[in-house]
């Protein structure tokens, strides 16, 4: 009988509930202690969560067989670097290769550089340059202003309109009531296509393709608002092509992989790739370095594999063991729609509308067979309420994307809090931007 694993997992949010829950159905574990978890997350089978914020002192009292770190903050940080120098074996980049999401400027140059296909760019190191390069910027290419920096989401602004840029870069860079704030910025042309998030698990050399997943970033529905962290999404099927799917694993994850270890930096975790496609011809937006909110959501529960099996290959560089070249995924479609605070996403300082009751949780996932992760919320007493702008995600599942829909719609409908809003279009027949 194989030996049973203590896994240290880093994270709170929607992500890290889908994680833990993933988890907790693995034959091969035997504990999953979450840092700091959250309510949600401590009601799972064989979970329980910690408050510590020492990780390396945590990692020393749980002694885990594997730490697997959810968020993009600590591995800009080298939390990564840190437990592997103390013996820890981690499932996440070193801070040298995070820079992958952490600088949009060092990712860009890594696309040019390898000649991964990308858009037109440029860096600017302050808002004179910025502002000079605006000015001069072909308008009909459109405008990405995005800031340098790791912003949740909130940190790009796409637009057809001059001013817009110009006041987005003032605003990352200058404007002190702004939320996100940035150093340096990067400016690209706009993409055209439909767009996708790729993903793959990575050990350093080699690579899983585990699936692909489309995202509603804005606010609100018709793509409309500002861009948050994501409100929703869905697996597509049948779509990206084969061929597509075939270009990404070749000249896009492989060629990732190769660049980041001819650089000294390996890449192991989770590399992910979000995608513009236009017919069989695929861009590379941006790269981030772990699993995505709501991306995680969608995937995990159409996942037929062990995850714990695989992500410790993957952290030990060995996932040619397994035998495999992609995750087993079953045949259905999964919707996941998010459910926020009022006031989500502020990036101008405003206060969001927080500690309201929550109302029919539990309700929502019985009568639906809807999983529902939360994200915002904790226990008060013996009644949720919301602490955060994302506050919980509901996830269904059906055999096309209409029928999940249907399902996650109906449970949604059974929870309600003051000032809740929610997106009503996720897939509803379109591709989220």
């Amino acid at each position: 009988m194989p030996h049973k694993k203590t896994v240290m997992l880093i994270g709170s949010g929607g992500r890290e509930h889908a994680i833990a829950w993933k988890l907790s159905q693995s034959p091969l574990l035997k504990k999953t202690i979450v840092l700091p978890g959250s309510d949600g997350i401590a009601a799972l089978p064989k979970t329980a969560c910690k408050t510590e914020t020492d990780f390396l002192k945590a990692a020393q009292e749980i002694k885990p067989d594997l730490v697997i770190i959810g968020p993009e903050q600590p591995l800009a940080e080298g939390l990564t670097d840190l437990l592997e120098e103390n013996g820890f074996t981690v499932f996440g980049p070193t801070q040298a290769a995070a820079q992958l999401e952490s600088s949009k400027i060092f990712s860009k140059d890594f696309m040019r550089d390898e000649e991964i296909p990308t858009a037109r760019f440029a860096a600017c190191n302050d808002f004179d340059t910025a502002q000079d390069i605006i000015q001069n910027w072909d308008a009909s290419k459109g405008f990405v202003v995005k800031a340098d920096t790791l912003a949740a989401g909130k940190g790009v602004v796409v637009t057809d309109s001059r001013d817009e840029a110009l006041k987005t870069a003032k605003d990352f860079m200058v404007n002190p009531a702004c939320t996100v704030k940035t150093e340096r910025l990067l400016l690209e042309e706009k993409l055209t296509g439909k767009e996708v998030s790729a993903f793959a698990v990575c050990d350093g050399t080699d690579f899983l393709t585990l699936g692909y997943a489309c995202d509603y970033k804005r606010a609100f529905a018709g793509d409309k608002g500002p861009n948050t962290g994501g409100m929703g999404g869905f697996s597509p099927q049948g779509w990206p092509s084969d061929k597509v799917r075939k270009f990404v694993a070749e000249h896009i994850f492989k060629k990732t992989l190769d660049g980041m270890a001819a650089r000294g930096t390996p890449f192991k975790g989770i590399l992910f790739a979000g995608l513009m496609v236009d017919g069989d011809n695929v861009n590379v937006i941006e790269y981030n370095v772990r699993l995505g909110d709501p991306e995680t959501q969608i995937l995990l529960p159409l996942m037929e594999d062990d995850i714990l099996e695989i992500f410790l290959a993957a952290a030990k560089g060995d996932l040619a063991s397994l035998g495999k070249k992609s995750f087993s995924l079953s045949g259905a479609t999964a919707v996941h729609i998010v459910m926020a605070s009022e006031g989500y996403p502020s990036t101008d300082g405003s206060a969001m509308t927080l500690q309201q009751t929550i109302n029919g949780i539990d309700q929502a996932e019985n009568d639906n067979n809807a999983l529902i992760f939360l994200a915002g919320a904790k226990k008060h007493g013996t009644d949720w309420v919301n602490t955060g702008g994302r506050v919980l995600g509901v996830t269904a599942i059906g055999k096309d994307a209409e029928e999940a829909r249907k399902k996650a719609y109906a449970a949604l409908a059974q929870i309600s809090f003051c000032g809740a809003h929610f997106r009503d279009d996720i897939a509803g027949g379109g591709f989220g931007t």
